[in-house]
């Protein structure tokens, strides 16, 4: 398939509405993953026994989330209601690009060590943060 650079390419806004569900589920699931990586970690209790925790280590599955979150935000610029919503405890918190941040730096760690290595404090202490302000609703 060729694209023509003249040509501008549209998103219906009720096809964006219609994704919202979609959008909802990539970011509760980067969300749940990041609240997660602390119980995960070494210093934290139950190793790796939780559900989805070996998605931690998949640098596929967060490069996937990653982009996913990108569509969603630039969708997001069309049309608010394709957005996903969090329950946040801190007013006006923009939970998008933190996840996305924390996404990014969760990813980094996995494509940088097929051998297990360990997430650094400064990242597990954002994480356990982020899951302070955050709840998955």
């Amino acid at each position: 398939m060729k694209l023509n650079p003249e040509k501008k390419f549209v998103v219906e806004i009720a096809t964006l509405q219609s994704m919202q569900s979609l959008i909802q589920w990539v970011a509760d699931l980067s969300v749940y993953l990041v609240t997660l990586l602390p119980s995960t970690a070494p210093s934290g209790t139950g190793g790796g026994l939780y559900a989805g925790a070996a998605l931690l280590r998949n640098p596929g599955v967060l490069a996937t989330l990653r982009e996913l979150l990108v569509v969603a935000r630039v969708w997001g610029l069309i049309s608010n209601e394709c957005l996903p919503t969090f329950s946040s405890t801190v007013s006006g918190y923009d939970v998008l690009p933190q996840l996305f941040r924390l996404i990014t730096r969760i990813w980094l760690v996995a494509r940088e060590s097929s051998t297990g290595h360990d997430f650094d404090e400064s990242l597990i202490d954002e994480c356990f943060l982020f899951s302070a302000q955050v709840c998955i609703s």
